[in-house]
């Protein structure tokens, strides 16, 4: 393993890049102490929730893969001729081994999912530049307040973007502006130095999610999911009746307009994901991306990454960086990125992790393997380290029980 980790950092890859182009030169990723102290879990989780929904899929297949190798190995490693008496209490053990591996996959799996963990954020921002997350939800959402995230509201959201380094968040609750997502004129008790919330609403229109930024009034979504006509109806008046910024959601506008994007932009589209952290979202390839941002671009629409946060987790996969400064209240901090977004395709800087993506190379069902090589390979040298004391630690206990034992038997006058 430590052959293979060290590999992995000759071709070593940055962790950080951006999509759009550009250089990250000065940003990182900022590690806090527990996060480094115990890398291999925390390192792993990351690496997991920033898995694609097909790439999930290939996760659970490829556990399930390498638990029957494993067994069949041992069984073949441990061969002894087992009597007809015995062949019950073997199925037993192996049933118990199944059922103790399951309880701690499913184990980590809901400390990884629920556990608001410390996280890693951006550091080394160039001065003048926000950090910027442009959809985000709270328990006011239905898929949020029906769900174990029932308690992630207005301050757990504001509180999971600042561990993750952010200075703003948009607020984009479904089809409700409630109180929770409009900016007021004074900052909740506790928010010192905590992100500034920024007010939206993400409209369920006809076969799209289109997030509406900025302070809108109340949205009837009923009159905009009806035919391909009402979704054009919200593109075309969001800014003249709501006062706001359309950005098409992911993965919707992939699923269902994918050869009408530029239908969307002639009806007055502001801006696109490229970047979703749900795992749904994240099944974007590369190729689809790029053919957006190269639309974007001749278009004039900014385009963003965003963490679609629904509470779950404590990875943050993506930033954007915007001119502004984070001085001032809310409303003033909300209004000055909304202004420099109507400067179009320049306007946003997206930072993005690296990952094991959907077009990877790897193939489904060896992902439980790649997101290991794709973790190690994007690490620095700290993580790297505290991973090789991890594997060592094993041997080096073993070690000491044997010396221990050897000391124990020499001083009985026992030859080991």
């Amino acid at each position: 393993m430590s052959a293979i980790l060290l590999a992995a950092r000759v071709v070593a890859i940055p962790e950080l890049s951006e999509p759009v182009g550009g250089v990250t030169a000065n940003l990182h990723l900022r590690t806090p102490v527990l996060f480094l102290i115990f890398a291999p879990v925390f390192t792993l989780w990351d690496g997991i929730s920033m898995l694609s929904m097909s790439r999930l899929k290939g996760f659970l297949i490829g556990l399930a893969l390498l638990y029957v190798a494993w067994r069949i190995a041992h069984a073949w490693l441990s061969r002894t001729r087992v009597e007809p008496s015995e062949r019950r209490s073997a199925w037993l053990r192996e049933l118990g081994t199944l059922a103790l591996s399951s309880a701690l996959l499913v184990g980590v799996v809901l400390a990884g999912a629920l556990w608001h963990r410390p996280m890693r954020s951006l550091a080394g921002v160039p001065p003048g530049d926000l950090v910027v997350d442009f959809h985000s939800h709270t328990n006011v959402s239905h898929d949020v307040r029906n769900t174990l995230m029932r308690g992630y509201d207005r301050a757990a959201n504001q509180r999971w973007h600042g561990r993750a380094g952010f200075d703003a968040a948009f607020v984009t609750d479904h089809n409700l502006v409630s109180h929770e997502s409009r900016v007021t004129s004074h900052e909740p008790q506790g928010a010192a130095g905590l992100p500034k919330l920024c007010p939206g609403i993400e409209v369920s229109a006809w076969r799209a999610h289109i997030v509406l930024l900025g302070d809108t009034l109340p949205v009837d979504q009923r009159r905009y999911n009806g035919s391909l006509d009402a979704l054009l109806t919200l593109l075309q008046v969001s800014d003249t009746a709501y006062g706001a910024l359309s950005v098409a959601s992911l993965p919707e506008y992939r699923r269902n307009h994918w050869g009408r994007l530029d239908t969307l932009v002639a009806a007055g589209v502001d801006g696109f994901e490229i970047v979703n952290a749900s795992p749904k979202a994240n099944d974007f390839t590369r190729a689809e991306r790029d053919s957006v941002i190269a639309l974007a671009r001749a278009s004039n629409r900014f385009v963003v990454g965003v963490s679609d946060s629904h509470g779950w987790g404590a990875t943050s996969m993506v930033w954007n960086l915007v001119r502004g400064s984070s001085e001032g209240s809310a409303r003033q901090v909300c209004d000055g990125i909304l202004r420099e977004l109507r400067g179009g395709f320049p306007a946003v800087r997206i930072i993005e992790r690296h990952r094991l993506r959907p077009d990877d190379w790897w193939p489904a069902w060896l992902t439980p393997i790649g997101v290991v090589w794709e973790t190690w390979r994007s690490m620095g040298w700290p993580l790297t380290i505290s991973w090789l004391a991890w594997i060592w630690l094993g041997p080096a206990l073993r070690a000491g029980r044997l010396r221990v034992h050897l000391r124990t038997d020499s001083a009985g006058g026992k030859i080991a």
